[in-house]
């Protein structure tokens, strides 16, 4: 627009002042060279603005022309890119159906002219692994990991196909590492608090826990849980390495709070009784029982191997006080009646644990103190009980 009117105004000037001029045209000399011309200045005038005319209209019809080839390239270049959304839509779909190889295919075709082709090699990616083909599915990954789009998604991507696949040692590397840069990402938080637990690494799933927490990956329940499932794995470990004097001396070192909760003693007396340290174990039972009679506690104590059994006897016979109902109490009572050959006294608290609640070991136990008394007829009876009960479909 501004040439147009540039233009127009160098005709309308020549127009005012070429009448002016017509009497005075003035004389113009130019010499190049050996070469002279010559003009009158209104010819240059004229000259000048029919130059300035041609050059508009050559640019004009350049920018059409470059315009034109713009258009064409941008139609072209737009029907790749609804070509690779297409493909790519049509990729996912196959890749939540299942169909791998289809889907690989799909994806990857698409990826060079896919507005987004970080997602068409994770989904390739994803493909690949489905098929089993890791070489492939690393080799999508890398690509991705080239386009530098999303490290965070790319990586996330890599470590949960190494932790489906077993590879937990490359799942953590990967976690550890993005959990630098993305400290607080819900997903890899998640994805690494499974990683610890399938190396065994409970320290720091320890230490993991109010991470997962604060970010809402867990729930209060769940992190008491968890934390019960890393402490017992860790007392395992230190069991194993130390010994019974080790995991006491960690035992120890742990919270009262913690040391209170019967199931955090259930793992204890276990690993004690791995360890053959049955008497440490029933001298913690013991002094438990006394303010907590929980059940698990109880049926804990029958698995222990003792010299004497009397002050086991003793013990349980005490809480019966307080619950002579309780089930789990006569069948453990029963069972170390038995260990100590004393046969009616077993058979006395099994039968008053039955009449509470039917248990298949309880009756098994009972079949064999019944024996020992010379009962064979009643003996026989309470197998027939057993049987109704672990096959109610068959006996009759």
């Amino acid at each position: 627009m501004i040439k147009i009117i540039l233009l127009i105004a160098a005709l309308i000037a020549g127009l005012i002042i070429g009448p002016e001029l017509a009497g005075n045209q003035g004389y113009v000399l130019i010499s190049a060279a050996n070469q002279t011309l010559e003009m009158s200045l209104t010819t240059l005038l004229i000259l000048i603005v029919a130059l300035l005319g041609v050059f508009f209209l050559l640019e004009y019809a350049l920018r059409t022309l470059f315009s034109s080839m713009s258009t064409t390239r941008s139609w072209f270049s737009g029907r790749k890119r609804r070509k690779a959304r297409e493909l790519t839509h049509n990729g996912l779909l196959k890749l939540v159906e299942g169909n791998w190889k289809q889907a690989e295919k799909l994806v990857v075709k698409a990826a060079p002219h896919s507005e987004s082709p970080l997602l068409n090699y994770l989904a390739a990616a994803e493909a690949a692994q489905g098929r089993g083909n890791t070489e492939e599915r690393d080799k999508y990954l890398q690509q991705a990991a080239e386009c530098d789009e999303n490290a965070l998604a790319m990586i996330l991507t890599r470590a949960k196909m190494q932790f489906r696949e077993g590879q937990y040692e490359e799942a953590l590397a990967n976690l550890e590492g993005l959990r630098q840069a993305h400290p607080r990402n819900p997903m890899m938080l998640g994805l690494l608090k499974d990683t610890y637990i399938k190396l065994d690494e409970w320290r720091p799933l320890l230490q993991l826990l109010p991470v997962l927490k604060k970010a809402a990956v867990i729930d209060e329940n769940e992190k008491q849980t968890l934390t019960m499932q890393a402490e017992c794995g860790l007392m395992t470990q230190i069991s194993a390495n130390k010994g019974s004097e080790g995991l006491l001396t960690h035992w120890h070192s742990l919270s009262r709070q913690f040391r209170q909760q019967p199931e955090a003693l259930v793992c204890l007396v276990r690993l004690l009784v791995e360890r053959k340290a049955d008497d440490a174990a029933f001298s913690m039972l013991k002094e438990v029982l006394k303010k907590n009679p929980d059940e698990r506690l109880i049926a804990s104590v029958p698995e222990l191997t003792l010299a004497d059994y009397h002050p086991a006897i003793v013990t349980l016979t005490d809480l019966l006080r307080y619950n002579e109902a309780n089930p789990i109490t006569h069948s453990a009572l029963g069972e170390l009646y038995a260990r100590d050959n004393k046969w009616q006294e077993a058979k006395q608290h099994l039968e008053k644990a039955l009449d509470v609640r039917q248990s298949v070991s309880d009756y098994a136990l009972l079949v064999e103190v019944l024996e020992k008394l010379n009962q064979s007829g009643e003996a026989n009876t309470v197998s027939r009980q057993a049987l109704r009960l672990a096959l109610p479909n068959k006996a009759s």
